[in-house]
């Protein structure tokens, strides 16, 4: 498959499981060049994403969509370590990829429907689409991973508090020490 039918059948792949219907898990390219389709378009959506919020207010600078595009690596890699650490402990029967694709689509998809969103009501939306992200997390475990429901759950939850913590932590990194009196 080509990147563009890549997107293509992950979008279709992505409606399917949310709605719960049969075949949805397969129309994924579970490969390692799937995994690369997946990563390009989510740079490219997150690009997309740094260059319209910033055409708002002026055309970003280089150093602002680098900086953008480098804090936006961390909920990719905060994802794929949590993949990679409910495959290895549980065990489960599918690789690596097959979980990993899915989870960086529904990243980038969610972009690209937050954005607009995020344009006109600002962050009104933001704990909605975390919503929707555990949700779809969710479904990629029971669908793909044929996990328990539980361990669907606690997959999604474990996901979702992973991307919660990562803004906190990089503040907390960030900050300068308060000097003692």
């Amino acid at each position: 498959m080509n990147a563009l039918e890549d997107i293509k059948q992950a979008a279709i792949g992505w409606l399917d499981l949310i709605a719960s219907r049969p075949g949805g898990a397969e129309r994924f390219n579970r490969s390692g060049r799937g995994l690369a389709n997946a990563v390009i378009f989510y740079f490219l959506m997150v690009l997309f994403t740094i260059i319209v919020q910033g055409v708002s207010v002026s055309f970003p600078t280089y150093e602002r969509i680098f900086v953008g595009l480098l804090v936006n690596a961390l909920p990719l890699a905060g994802v794929a370590l949590v993949v990679l650490a409910t495959v290895r402990l549980l065990r489960v029967q599918v690789p690596v990829t097959a979980l990993m694709v899915p989870a960086v689509y529904a990243l980038a998809f969610l972009l690209l429907i937050g954005l607009p969103l995020s344009l006109f009501f600002g962050n009104l939306f933001a704990n909605a689409l975390m919503g929707i992200l555990g949700y779809m997390l969710y479904r990629a475990a029971r669908d793909i991973a044929k996990l328990g429901i539980g361990t669907s759950i606690a997959f999604a939850v474990l996901a979702i508090a992973v991307l919660v913590a990562l803004p906190i932590g990089i503040y907390m990194v960030t900050m300068l020490a308060i000097p003692a009196s």
